[in-house]
C-alpha cells in the first residue's frame, strides 16, 4: 500500500513541502508515464487544482521536486583542493541519481532547480575560479561540467553505462574481422565493465579538461 498523506482541505491549508515530498515518492513509484496531478491529488487527499495553487503549473511542481532532491546533496568542504571539491560533488550527484532515478531526470530541465541549488552552484563557481578559469569563461565551463556530470548520471540510470549483455557481445563478435578488428578484440572487456569505473574515468577527464582550460 502506498503512503497516503492527508492534509487539511482547501488550497491554503496545503503544505507545499509535503506536496513536493509526496510527488517525489509517487514519481519514483510510478515513473513519468504513471505520474499525474490527478494521482498526486488522490495520494494526498486534495483536488489537483489545489496543487496548482502552489506551483502554478506542472513545470513549477517539477522544479520544486528537483530542488527537493537537490537539497539532499552534501555540502563540500571549501578547504579541499578545487579538484577534490568537484570530484566529491560529482560523486554525490551519482548517488542522488541512483537513489532517485525518476526524479533525478527532472534536474536536466532547469538551469537551476531553486533555493537548494544555489549553494552548490556557488561552490562549483568558486572551485572553477580557484582552478584559474577566467570570470568570462566560468559560466560556460560551469554548464559544461554540470551537463557532463548529469549526462553521465542519466546514462547510467538509463541503462547505457553497464556491462554488455551476451547477446551484444555476440553481435560484435560476428562483425567482419577485417573491418572491425578493434571492436572484436575489445568486446570481451565490455562484459566486465564497471559503471563506477566509467564514472571515475569521466571525472578524471573533466578535471583534466578544466586544468587545460585554465592554462
Amino acid at each position: 500500500m502506498p503512503n497516503t498523506v492527508r492534509l487539511p482541505a482547501g488550497p491554503r491549508g496545503l503544505s507545499k513541502d509535503v506536496i513536493t515530498g509526496a510527488a517525489v515518492i509517487l514519481l519514483e513509484e510510478t515513473g513519468d508515464a504513471g505520474f499525474s496531478l490527478r494521482k498526486l491529488g488522490e495520494r494526498i487527499g486534495c483536488d489537483p487544482m489545489a496543487i496548482l495553487y502552489h506551483f502554478k503549473n506542472k513545470d513549477g511542481l517539477y522544479r520544486a521536486m528537483a530542488d527537493a532532491i537537490t537539497a539532499r546533496l552534501s555540502p563540500v568542504d571549501e578547504d579541499r583542493r578545487w579538484e577534490d571539491r568537484l570530484r566529491l560533488h560529482a560523486r554525490d550527484y551519482r548517488a542522488l541519481a541512483l537513489g532517485h532515478p525518476n526524479t533525478f531526470a527532472l534536474t536536466q530541465k532547469f538551469l537551476n532547480t531553486g533555493v537548494s541549488d544555489f549553494a552548490h552552484i556557488e561552490m562549483v563557481h568558486r572551485a572553477l575560479k580557484d582552478a584559474g578559469i577566467p570570470d568570462a569563461a566560468v559560466p560556460a565551463v560551469c554548464l559544461a561540467w554540470y551537463a557532463s556530470v548529469i549526462g553521465l548520471c542519466m546514462a547510467e540510470i538509463g541503462g547505457l553505462i553497464r556491462p554488455a549483455r551476451e547477446t551484444e557481445i555476440a553481435e560484435i563478435e560476428r562483425l567482419p574481422a577485417d573491418s572491425f578488428p578493434i571492436m572484436r578484440k575489445l568486446a570481451p572487456s565490455y562484459r566486465e565493465l564497471d559503471a563506477e569505473a566509467v564514472f571515475e574515468t569521466a571525472n578524471d577527464i573533466l578535471l583534466h579538461g578544466i586544468r587545460i582550460q585554465s592554462e
